[in-house]
């Protein structure tokens, strides 16, 4: 896929994995709306960070909020473009009940596994749509909710799956990664990147992610 003029290649090549997840997040599985209020998990990391560009972009007019591991990140959140950040702590519910109006949150994009989804049934609103598109939490995957409580409250709970997309329907991520490209080179979109000198420098990168202390996206170098 031709990179299109004045786009950088190291830019250019976070758009196939990190930035084509959020676009088909926010519309295969996701189906952003105008109105929707949407909350993020990790949103430090770089798909949060794509997320929070891609939601405006994309139309989304509601309020946008992340979580982070971290306090200490939650700044960093709020100037990629989140309207609020909270760490990931027993406040965390009354907090986006707050930032809501009590309204809660129409869609919910969560890449930590199950570890979250009790919160994030707490805090949907009525209608609303639950992704689960990873499972960086790292722990045992638990059974998803019954379907009565599903059912009560009009919620949906999706998965969604990056390398399943490529391999079964190639021709959505493709669309996703023109979409990116674009936005890349025309519309501004731009997310915190690191481009690491080698792959020798890739454990520490991988160490950092592991330990919370990962931003935005890497990108390896690798001489020909």
């Amino acid at each position: 896929m031709p990179v299109p003029d004045g786009l950088e290649l190291s830019a250019a090549a976070a758009a196939p994995l990190g930035l084509a997840t959020a676009v088909l997040l926010l519309t295969d599985a996701g189906r952003l709306r105008a109105t929707d209020n949407v909350l993020v998990h990790s949103a430090g990391g770089g798909v949060g960070s794509a997320i929070a560009q891609l939601v405006p972009l994309l139309g989304g007019l509601g309020t946008l909020i992340g979580t982070v591991g971290r306090p200490e990140k939650a700044a960093a959140a709020v100037e990629s473009g989140y309207d609020h950040a909270f760490a990931r702590d027993e406040k965390l519910a009354d907090a986006v009940r707050a930032a809501t109006d009590g309204r809660g949150v129409d869609l919910v994009l969560d890449p930590l596994g199950t570890t979250a989804l009790e919160l994030d049934l707490d805090v949907t609103a009525p209608g609303g749509r639950i992704v689960l598109f990873g499972n960086a939490g790292g722990g045992a995957v638990s059974d998803l909710p019954p379907l009565g409580r599903l059912m009560a409250g009009n919620l949906s709970v999706t998965g969604f799956s990056h390398r399943a997309f490529a391999a079964t329907a190639p021709e959505h991520l493709a669309r996703a990664i023109r979409t990116t490209l674009d936005l890349q080179a025309n519309r501004g979109l731009n997310i915190p990147l690191t481009e690491l000198p080698g792959l020798e420098a890739v454990p520490a990168a991988h160490d950092a992610m592991q330990e919370g202390r990962g931003t935005g996206k890497y990108v390896v170098r690798v001489a020909g």
